[in-house]
């Protein structure tokens, strides 16, 4: 319905060296959370019965505002860039999921982001347009 279904906000495990390996974590921790739900999602499917061809098709869609970590995101597995490559294994593992129909990561300009108003200070107007953003209010 047009909101998030899940929220986390902690301090990454690792120490970024630029924004593009800051954002691609973050990337893939919210990954790590939504993945399981995929497949929770296919297992009360096949518990009631429910076949591949009366299944209610659905999507996950992850904003993305850094278009360094998306670019690196959309990559094939097993490919990085020169600066990526030393980036943990640990969070590359996703890339795997990233096909057309079932998680697509898109680009979102950083005023329409809704997570920012949990992330940084914002001023009073620019939080409040973005609480409507996200909260309708």
């Amino acid at each position: 319905m047009g909101c998030p279904i899940q929220w986390l906000s902690k301090l990454q495990p690792n120490i970024a060296t630029s924004t593009v390996e800051a954002e691609y974590t973050a990337l893939s921790i919210a990954l790590r959370a939504a993945i399981p739900l995929i497949h929770v999602i296919k297992f009360v499917n096949a518990a009631f019965g429910i076949t591949q061809n009366a299944l209610v098709s659905f999507k996950t869609t992850v904003h993305e505002d850094n278009k360094g970590a998306l670019t690196l995101a959309q990559l094939e597995p097993g490919r990085q860039t020169p600066r990526s490559k030393f980036y943990a294994i640990k969070m590359h593992w996703f890339r795997s999921w990233l096909k057309p129909n079932e998680i697509e990561i898109q680009y979102i300009e950083s005023k329409r982001q809704k997570a920012d108003m949990f992330t940084k200070a914002l001023p009073t107007a620019v939080f409040e347009e973005n609480r409507k953003l996200s909260c309708g209010w």
